[in-house]
């Protein structure tokens, strides 16, 4: 950073990050290595900046995770969830590219499983997943409904959608896209169909 008096502060690096920086690195980390590797100390490593910097965008550890779901929670769910609501009009095409960008596109399945693992020993993950996986629910059972289907019949499609949207991200890691595709498409095409 420049002065005033044009001398430098020495943060050039540390001044330019911003908490979305810090949290695309947490969720790497967390991906990476569990929960467990979400120390102050590790973070700031991986940045390799000092902690002063850490502590410029948070009061403490708590305040980094906090801020860390809830990156990961309007990245993941609630920003991809508007985007397609905003460019797509149909709801076959709005399921179709959320289940197309977890499935095949640049999601950080690593970072979901992590997420959920995290859950499993910390309360306030555990009720944030609660939420985002009803967020996520809902997504899907809107536009099955709005497709015709009954309030029943779009809840259990949601349900059964999601499923295999999350399980396909580390279940058939070995086909290629174009297999995987087919797959997703096929598996699409039974929820979509009437009985």
């Amino acid at each position: 950073m420049v002065r005033k008096n044009g001398s430098h502060s020495g943060r050039l690096k540390e001044d330019r990050l911003s908490k979305e920086d810090w949290c695309d690195a947490g969720l790497v980390i967390l991906g990476q290595t569990g929960p467990g590797g979400l120390r102050i100390d590790q973070v700031c490593k991986a940045m390799n900046v000092t902690k002063g910097s850490f502590y410029w965008h948070f009061q403490d550890r708590q305040d980094f995770l906090d801020n860390l779901f809830a990156y990961w929670r309007g990245r993941e769910t609630t920003g991809l969830i508007r985007h397609v609501e905003e460019r797509y009009a149909r709801p076959e095409d709005r399921i179709w590219h959320v289940v197309e960008f977890v499935t095949l596109g640049d999601y950080d399945i690593a970072s979901e499983v992590a997420m959920r693992q995290w859950s499993q020993s910390e309360e306030a993950v555990r009720a944030g997943l609660t939420e985002v996986d009803a967020e996520r629910l809902n997504f899907f059972a809107r536009q099955f409904a709005a497709i015709g289907f009954t309030p029943e019949e779009a809840r259990m499609r949601a349900i059964s959608i999601y499923s295999v949207t999350l399980s396909c991200g580390y279940m058939f890691t070995g086909e290629t896209h174009e297999a995987l595709e087919q797959r997703i498409r096929a598996s699409l095409g039974l929820l979509l169909a009437r009985p």
